[in-house]
């Protein structure tokens, strides 16, 4: 039994004090020291990053499309590359002996990469487009951690989901509540009841109960212009505010209610591949509902609005009636290359899916129709991103991957580099994206004011844009605004490995005290 002064003295060790009065409760008077993080509203919230000093950098200047000249130092505090100066130059921050400095000793430093077309709730463990859809949607959230855990190993710090995502796994990401890329959403893609976006059965009679449309999977159905306008109010409601870019550099996310991309629009103005009841070349919305979406997107804070469209005839539609992207494009023509560039439309193909989805051993992911259109729409698709950007368009990578087939996201690299050249197509995952986002200066290059995403490479991308195909062999590190989340040099750690060293240190103390 132990001892009345043992007793007391471990009070005391545990937040009581010997000389206080009898208190109404038992137990500690006060928390640890130790523990107050964790009481906080939010305490998964990371500190702030760690500064960054990285010398003789071989910098990829994708605005360019060369190399800055000779060996560059690149100073990243708070998230943010703050100076970007060549190695034979001075120090010139007096703050930067605290900071980390690593040698990259002569290694390439390239701009975080953006996708600009990803579908992220499409998440593995199917086998076909029709056991993706039935997937229950807490399988969906659990698997899509996965998902972007692993897009960000391969180098995308940024990606723009085109339907499925949502404001709150966005707000996660942000928060470091999940490791991922930096999320741009939609919510749900807007399809007329029979469009690309309807994933359920058709039904002679139609659907029982209330006619206000239904959601699944990636999309929802809306018809008529009252519908309509109901379903873009909505989707807009549920992004409309945005967690800055930057939170994980503070000590609490910020709000921002006026970044006018932050959220955007999808609507589906023409048929698709993974769709059973469209033919390719089927347009879709009367010219009133899809004014209807746009409108409302200027009028709710000149939200960006982008359109599902292969044909030429989809193509026009839509941007007729005022939406600022077309994703895909597979069948357009010099003259409506032309129109969009003249337009400031911006262009998203998405070419490599098509081989994929069709190659063991995703050879039976489509219905047999489907990989009839599948063949319809890959024919042109390389000449179709030629007369693009021949006519000057902003063409943004994407790489629209379903279920397993995320393991493949680099493969667009391969594919536009049978008809493009490097600089080009590292632009489109880059600074175009960038724009098309909205965050110009701040995402896509390596200058002072840009967020720190960074990927550190063995080889030059302008060169060859295939290394990025191939993160495996050239990818050395990946940093998202500041912090090293994936790396296999020794002297650039991840925030898990200085952990790890830290425990093991204490260990070590501990042991050489006892």
């Amino acid at each position: 039994m132990p001892s009345v002064d043992s007793v007391q003295l471990n009070g005391a060790l545990n937040g009581h004090s010997l000389e206080e009065p009898d208190k109404p409760f038992p137990g500690p008077s006060r928390t640890r020291p130790s523990l107050l993080p964790k009481l906080a509203l939010k305490p998964w919230l990371p500190t702030a990053a760690v500064g960054l000093l990285l010398q003789n950098a071989r910098v990829v200047d994708p605005a360019s499309g060369a190399l800055l000249d000779g060996l560059h130092t690149v100073v990243i505090t708070k998230g943010k590359v703050t100076h970007v100066y060549p190695v034979d130059e001075p120090d010139l921050l007096a703050e930067e002996a605290h900071l980390n400095k690593v040698d990259l000793a002569g290694r390439y430093l390239c701009p975080g990469l953006i996708d600009g077309h990803v579908h992220v709730t499409a998440v593995p463990g199917v086998k076909t487009i029709g056991e993706l859809v039935a997937t229950p949607e807490e399988q969906v959230h659990y698997r899509t951690t996965w998902v972007l855990k692993e897009m960000l190993a391969r180098g995308f710090t940024t990606v723009r989901d085109t339907g499925g995502a949502s404001k709150p796994l966005a707000n996660a990401i942000d928060e470091g509540l999940l490791a991922g890329p930096r999320l741009f959403q939609c919510g749900k893609a807007i399809s007329q009841t029979g469009g690309h976006g309807d994933f359920m059965p058709g039904k002679s009679g139609g659907e029982p109960g209330c006619c206000g449309g239904h959601s699944a999977s990636l999309g929802r159905t809306a018809d008529g212009v009252p519908q309509v306008l109901k379903a873009v109010r909505e989707e807009l409601k549920a992004g409309a505010e945005c967690v800055s870019c930057s939170p994980i550099a503070l000590e609490r996310p910020v709000i921002l209610t006026t970044a006018p991309t932050c959220s955007f629009i999808k609507v589906m103005v023409g048929g698709g591949v993974a769709s059973a009841t469209d033919a390719i070349e089927t347009v879709q919305y009367s010219a009133e509902e899809i004014r209807a979406i746009t409108d409302t997107c200027r009028q709710m804070g000149r939200k960006h609005s982008t359109a599902h469209a292969y044909t030429v005839e989809a193509i026009r539609h839509a941007v007729e009636n005022g939406v600022k992207g077309i994703e895909h494009g597979n069948l357009i023509d010099k003259e409506t290359a032309e129109y969009m560039a003249e337009r400031g439309i911006f262009l998203t193909p998405t070419l490599s899916c098509y081989g994929i989805m069709v190659r063991p051993p995703f050879e039976d992911f489509l219905p047999p129709d489907g990989q009839v259109k599948n063949k319809e729409v890959m024919k042109d698709g390389l000449q179709a991103l030629k007369l693009a950007e021949e006519a000057g368009v902003t063409v943004c990578y994407g790489s629209d991957l379903l279920t397993s087939m995320h393991a493949l996201q680099t493969e667009e690299f391969t594919v536009r580099a049978e008809i493009l050249s490097s600089p080009a197509i590292l632009r489109h995952a880059t600074i175009n994206c960038a724009k098309m986002l909205g965050k110009e200066g701040l995402l896509g290059e390596i200058k002072p004011g840009a967020y720190a995403d960074l990927l550190v490479l063995d080889a030059n991308p302008l060169e060859d844009i295939t290394v990025l195909d191939r993160p495996e062999h050239h990818l050395l590190a990946v940093i998202k605004e500041g912090r090293v989340a994936v790396s296999s040099l020794p002297e650039l750690k991840t925030a898990e490995d200085e952990e790890k060293e830290e425990s093991r240190l204490r260990l070590k103390k501990r042991a050489r005290f006892a």
